[in-house]
């Protein structure tokens, strides 16, 4: 495992997506599929209130920064190649995005945090793509969809985090009951397959595979 001290961390930037912002509001406001789930009355908050949101969100996530990143690092033997990762937050946004990471102003500032750290480890896999051969997820999760394949480790690691790390298993039930109630099945069946075969394996399994480069099963 990498040391949980010698890993240089990325400073994280929580700003206002300006020049984004309004293309978030357009979009969510006229596509078609988001008006039958409710974003054509959605009413964008105000810019004094998407400041105080950003205040927070900057306060909530300072308490437990370096635990997450350290956390997701030594796990998963990887590290940033990035020494700044900005994170933009706009008034609304149907999902969150990674690339770049794109966070709604709807959140709480503890569901923020998770959402925060979810969209961090889909940039960590990024940072190392070398290590972590598409082609290994496939391997692995030969007849799920490419959305499940590409949360199951995510979700496994975010497990880690939630019960290693911040030892708060609320957040994990927050996690699978959102999961739930999503309109798809994907990200409810990524949860599924970590709980049938062990967030600690599924994580082992990968990291011998990007060691050996071979099917281990």
């Amino acid at each position: 495992m990498l040391s949980l001290f010698k890993v240089k961390l990325p400073k994280i930037t929580i700003k206002y997506g300006k020049l984004l912002d309004p293309i978030f509001v357009f979009y969510c406001k006229n596509k078609q599929d988001l008006k039958k789930q409710g974003w054509n009355d959605w009413v964008p908050p105000a810019q004094e209130k998407i400041k105080q949101r950003i205040y927070d969100y900057r306060q909530e996530w300072g308490k437990s920064e370096e635990k997450i990143l350290r956390g997701m690092c030594n796990i998963l033997d990887m590290k940033f190649k990035r020494n700044i990762i900005d994170v933009y937050i706009v008034s609304g946004s149907s999902r969150q995005l990674s690339d770049p990471i794109v966070i709604k102003s709807g959140f709480k500032p503890n569901e923020f945090v998770d959402s925060l750290t979810h969209e961090l480890i889909h940039k960590l896999f990024e940072d190392n793509i070398k290590k972590f051969p598409i082609m290994i997820l496939k391997e692995m999760f030969p007849n799920e969809t490419d959305t499940t394949r590409n949360h199951v480790i995510t979700h496994s690691v975010l497990k880690y985090i939630y019960l290693d790390v911040l030892k708060d298993k609320s957040r994990l039930e927050r996690n699978l009951e959102v999961s739930r109630k999503h309109r798809t099945n994907d990200y409810a069946r990524a949860w599924e397959i970590v709980e049938e075969r062990g967030y600690v394996e599924l994580i082992k399994l990968l990291k011998t595979k990007i060691k050996r480069g071979l099917s281990v099963y």
